[in-house]
């Protein structure tokens, strides 16, 4: 059974990859923000899944970051606690931390980054923001999986980053007058 595993390993990270992708895809259809984020608990562990099948340390240990972020975002509406502000603070010092004891190598840097970026995105109520501090976080991943040949997540980053250019297209960017009028009108 182990033989298995290690002759496939390749293809089941990219199986447990597309299925993080597919639930964070699922994920933006709920209107609750907890549910959001405990589904983002699970795209996180599937990812988690997904760098151990392909035998990288560090972005296991920054999605298990980013569960436990998500956990504790998803508390931000029931638990006064939650919604301290230096809570996304402590999750960027704790990125940065955990990058000290999970070094690979120089390419280590870009989840680690990806990590401080979405802790300071996600915390976000401004969508804007949101969407503005997630192009960072996606650049990273997207350079980190070319470079260790995660087909599932550089597709998830592309997908990411053009569903943030089409956003920005439709809700961020300067309007004419002309246009502005129209959507007033309706």
């Amino acid at each position: 059974m182990i033989g298995f595993f290690e002759t496939h390993s390749y293809l089941i990270a990219q199986i447990f990859g597309f299925a993080a992708m597919g639930t964070a895809i699922l994920t933006y259809q709920f209107n609750k923000q907890k549910t959001v984020n405990l589904l983002l608990m699970l795209v996180a562990a599937l990812w988690s899944g997904h760098y151990a099948f392909l035998g990288l340390f560090t972005p296991i240990v920054m999605n298990v970051v980013n569960v436990v972020r998500a956990g504790v975002y998803s508390l931000r509406q029931e638990k006064k606690w939650a919604n301290a502000k230096w809570i996304p603070a402590a999750f960027c010092v704790a990125s940065a931390a955990l990058l000290a004891i999970s070094w690979e190598n120089l390419w280590s840097l870009l989840p680690a980054v990806a990590s401080i970026f979405a802790s300071v995105a996600n915390w976000q109520t401004d969508t804007r923001k949101l969407r503005a501090l997630t192009v960072p976080v996606c650049v990273c991943w997207l350079a980190y999986n070319l470079v260790n040949r995660s087909i599932a997540g550089a597709c998830n980053e592309t997908f990411t980053l053009v569903s943030i250019a089409v956003a920005f297209f439709r809700y961020d960017r300067k309007k004419p007058p002309e246009e502005k009028e129209k959507e007033k009108a309706l």
